[in-house]
């Protein structure tokens, strides 16, 4: 029933945040404007220059917060490059990018705890992809949707497969991602700081 509550409050914030990438802060949301994401689970979008907004909801699905966060230039050819290849091969793809072991492992489980809530974590992209991710320590453990007008369901078991493949031939505690055959849903772990989900 919460996700249902946070799909339909996501979907009013969504609708502000539909323009052009060239005015990167929607119009109709207070945003708080900041040069990292604060730990917790957030929902947002990652324009196509890299910014990105998060929206933090309470229990019962109401907004609490929503925050805008502008990238470093280094950070978005970086994730350009690292992500557009080997998204098509649908497969892992290790970026190399040392985490921080406590971080990941507590933004894991936060995304664990979101994805055990009955009905999972239900996405839907709307104009351009859309994320769930857990911060925490300056590390991002992540579920999005990597297109614009699609939807998916995350439950704890994938969750845990999508971990456990990226666990499973990269380096321990490095930036990662795992994608689904045949589908825009993308499981991933990455510095806090770093785009995700550029589509």
């Amino acid at each position: 029933m919460l996700s249902k509550v946070i799909l339909s409050a996501l979907a009013a914030v969504a609708a502000v945040q539909a323009l052009p990438a060239a005015e990167p802060i929607p119009a109709g949301v207070n945003f708080e404007v900041r040069d990292a994401f604060p730990d917790g689970l957030w929902y947002g979008r990652t324009y196509p220059n890299g910014t990105m907004t998060g929206h933090q909801f309470d229990d019962a699905g109401v907004l609490k917060r929503s925050i805008v966060v502008h990238p470093r230039d280094d950070l978005v050819s970086k994730s350009k490059r690292s992500s557009s290849p080997s998204v098509e091969r649908r497969f892992v793809s290790c970026w190399g990018t040392q985490l921080d072991r406590p971080g990941t492992d507590r933004a894991a489980q936060c995304l664990r705890n979101a994805a055990a809530r009955a009905g999972g974590i239900d996405l839907r992209s709307g104009a351009g992809p859309y994320y769930s991710s857990c911060v925490d320590s300056a590390v991002r453990v992540y579920y999005c949707i990597n297109a614009g007008n699609s939807w998916g369901n995350a439950n704890l078991e994938d969750v845990n497969y999508g971990l456990s493949q990226m666990d499973s031939r990269c380096p321990a505690y490095t930036a990662s991602y795992f994608q689904w055959d045949g589908t825009p849903e993308i499981l991933g772990k990455a510095r806090a700081d770093t785009p995700i989900c550029l589509g």
